[in-house]
């Protein structure tokens, strides 16, 4: 079986492939570079397009026989800047299922920049003097100070994105 990931971060695709191993499903795979469709720093709704276009797009490219989109995002909530991931699966057949990861608070040295119009990554590298950390520990391992990785929490939605699929 071949899995697409509609990216090539390997934050991304090593989730995908630890959650294939936690499911015992032996898989092929491989990261594909796709246009999200959506802004660089999605919001809310545009988060959970740009997972289904991740999707779509990685495995119409690839051929695969399931597409993975992964993306992260932030949403307004009760006057809080909230971040998440969607995981959205596609099978060749053209089934469709989709999970998001916890919601978790950004604290307000992040927010304020993510106001100003920065990306989360930037403005997690810029309060964390990090470089490139949405390929490494993410917002999530910053603010939990390494308990939470990025691939850690986007491992489960990707196991119930992919459940309906594997059983």
């Amino acid at each position: 079986m071949l899995v697409t990931v509609g990216s090539k971060n390997k934050v991304k695709v090593n989730a995908v492939m630890e959650a294939l191993k936690l499911m015992g499903i032996d898989a092929e795979v491989i990261g594909v570079e796709v246009d999200s469709g959506v802004p660089l720093q999605p919001y809310c709704n545009d988060t959970f397009v740009g997972a289904r276009n991740r999707a779509i797009r990685s495995i119409e490219l690839a051929s695969g026989d399931i597409g993975i989109g992964i993306e992260g995002g932030v949403c307004i909530r009760q006057g809080m800047v909230m971040a998440f991931a969607v995981v959205h699966c596609v099978s060749k057949e053209g089934r469709e299922n989709l999970a998001t990861s916890s919601y978790f608070t950004l604290p307000e040295e992040v927010s304020s920049l993510m106001i100003q119009g920065k990306e989360l990554g930037e403005a997690t590298d810029i309060v964390f003097h990090d470089k490139e950390s949405k390929r490494g520990l993410g917002a999530v391992g910053h603010i939990t100070k390494g308990l939470i990785s990025r691939t850690a929490l986007y491992v489960q939605p990707v196991i119930l994105a992919l459940y309906p699929f594997l059983g």
